[in-house]
């Protein structure tokens, strides 16, 4: 029977005493717990925070073995796979023994058993330029989605040009040099429709997998300027006349006219090199110039212009054969796609390289090196040139191409790209400029704004374009551009004079009359002196600028034997010191 002190204690403790009741030795140790409390109850709570703390210790035991563990796991881990190597999975199968991997390293093929804890269906998602880890001969991980493996993985790019078996996902590709042969697509690449005319991107290590789609050729490429938002007109340009009138006569006659071409035998033109010995003589303006011409021209005469232009080593790249496929597919690759488009108006295409020179030069016949830069967009570029085809289709309205090289160091240009048939068609110099070329470029300059200007003891804001170069321009440059800024001497040490006309380029000219405007703001600004230009100031930039270049020279002579064409030894170059300039007593003097 159970005491009515046990009862109690069960009924609290949740028991229902019609359903459950403690065994014999739980109901002794009730009664002994009770008895101690009556007789001992200090023993008792002894005891019971003996048993907590034992209790806690237990379980912080357990958290620091779980935590060693866990610890030891990751460590293995890490020793496992930072001695693991990498190699590329071609397939998973079954075995008696276990899951079995074939791999690849290179064009060495291997098979290793796969760790019991990895999922075999996570290895046969694993893409063609994903990693499996293999350490031991044993694979023990993977390395996969990795955005930057897809993108590294990336080699040639081959043209799809139809399917060999779909089944098995085979496709021919062409390839530019050597012609077509048979790849095989990547598993994501089987279930999707390949449009004819698309690119395939081969894996970098298996150049037999295609791993990627590019799409049909983009007519519009990086090169491309919109047209429309070029602001340079060729009447704004000085010291351009006769360099313009000729090339919009060759290019009405040879491109624009092509059936008189044929009716007097005379070739097509495709190029033209626009060169200067001196920087900063206007040829980029010049061009932008003559690209809104043809605009205009063929909005009046039905015909649309697309500008094309490649700065300096903007086909330069560290991978071997990026620099032929930029010229091929993001410049020529436009153009093709541009020429097959449907169109009810002819197609004019104006590509301009800037330092054309930056391509290097090929080898020679004896095949020695002319240049270290030796590029494979050069030989795209002939190769493309060579390919120009103007055409005037009998079902359509014609397109036409114009490529335009632009150089200071035209001697550094390939000779193969300076023959007839590619940018040897029309050889332009920049005019050298003459006193009053110079007035005219100054006199650009000097437009706009609200100038005050210094004339006859007063400050004018309201002078003409004649004003200024009567009372400003002209005579600040008649005093400066024939005036001696340096000497040099021949070899034999004959001493010949170089005026500031010679090495002042159009660039210059800017910079003179912003120098000039700068020394009148400084006046305003500091409430000292004139507050307007004066012919003095023009004068004084004139000066600073000649000086500033013949020093130039003076430091690299070479610069002062190419912008010159100087063709005997040049022993020394001094310029004239400073002081002397300023207050005009070198006189330019002829030498005999």
């Amino acid at each position: 029977m159970l005491n009515s002190d046990i009862i109690s204690v069960l009924q609290d403790a949740g028991f229902d005493l019609n359903e459950e009741v403690p065994n014999v030795e739980e109901l002794r140790e009730i009664d002994e717990i009770l008895q101690r409390s009556k007789n001992d109850p200090r023993a008792l709570a002894v005891e019971w925070l003996r048993a907590r703390r034992h209790e806690k210790k237990a379980k912080r035991s357990c958290v620091q073995a779980t935590q060693s563990a866990e610890k030891l796991e990751k460590l293995l881990k890490d020793l496992v796979e930072g001695n693991a190597l990498l190699y590329r999975l071609e397939a998973v199968h079954a075995a008696e023994s276990g899951s079995r991997a074939i791999c690849r390293s290179g064009n060495q093929m291997r098979e290793f058993s796969v760790h019991p804890s990895l999922d075999c269906a996570s290895l046969e998602r694993i893409q063609p330029w994903e990693y499996v880890r293999v350490c031991e001969n044993v694979v023990v991980g993977t390395w996969a989605d990795d955005p930057s493996l897809f993108a590294d993985a990336h080699g040639q790019i081959v043209a799809f040009k139809g399917y060999h078996d779909r089944d098995l996902g085979l496709v021919h590709v062409s390839e530019n040099a050597h012609g077509e042969r048979v790849v095989r697509l990547a598993d994501n690449l089987r279930e999707q429709e390949i449009p004819h005319g698309s690119k395939l991107v081969l894996q970098r290590d298996h150049s037999g997998r295609a791993i990627a789609v590019v799409p049909g050729l983009e007519t519009h490429s990086r090169f491309e300027i919109p047209i429309e938002q070029i602001n340079t007109r060729l009447d704004e340009l000085a010291c351009i006349e006769p360099i313009a009138r000729q090339l919009i006569e060759e290019v009405m006659v040879h491109v624009l006219n092509p059936d008189v071409c044929s009716d007097l035998g005379l070739e097509p033109m495709r190029g033209f090199l626009l060169s200067s010995y001196k920087p900063g003589m206007g040829k980029t303006a010049f061009v932008r110039g003559f690209a809104y011409w043809l605009h205009e021209f063929g909005q009046q005469h039905g015909f649309d212009v697309v500008l094309y232009f490649v700065p300096p080593n903007a086909t330069k790249n560290l991978f071997h054969g990026e620099d032929a496929r930029i010229v091929r597919e993001d410049l020529w690759g436009a153009i093709r796609a541009r020429q097959s488009q449907p169109r009810e108006r002819g197609l004019f295409q104006f590509v301009v390289f800037d330092e054309v020179d930056s391509l290097g030069k090929r080898t020679d016949a004896n095949h020695a090196i002319t240049s270290s830069a030796q590029s494979d967009a050069l030989e795209a570029l002939l190769s493309e040139m060579d390919g120009l085809v103007q055409t005037r289709s009998t079902d359509g309205p014609p397109a036409y191409v114009l490529v335009g090289g632009m150089t200071n160091l035209p001697e550094r240009v390939d000779e193969a790209l300076k023959r007839p048939g590619r940018l040897g068609d029309l050889d332009l110099e920049m005019p050298e400029i003459d006193l009053g070329g110079a007035e005219d470029i100054l006199a650009i300059y000097a437009r706009g704004g609200n100038v005050p200007w210094y004339v006859e003891d007063t400050i004018r804001r309201d002078l003409d374009d004649q004003a200024i170069r009567a009372h400003i321009l002209r005579p600040a440059l008649t005093n400066i551009f024939s005036t001696t800024v340096l000497q040099y001497s021949t070899d034999t040490q004959r001493r010949i004079d170089v005026t500031a006309g010679q090495i002042l380029a159009g660039v210059h000219f800017k910079e003179a009359m912003i120098l000039a405007k700068k020394l009148a703001a400084i006046r305003i600004v500091r409430g000292i002196g004139l507050p307007a230009v004066s012919v003095e100031d023009l004068e004084k930039g004139l000066s600073e600028v000649a000086l500033s270049t013949a020093h130039q020279m003076e430091a690299d002579k070479n610069m002062l034997i190419r912008q010159l064409r100087i063709k005997v030894p040049v022993a020394s170059v001094d310029t004239v010191p400073r002081a002397e300039l300023d207050n005009f007593h070198y006189m330019h003097i002829q030498t005999t």
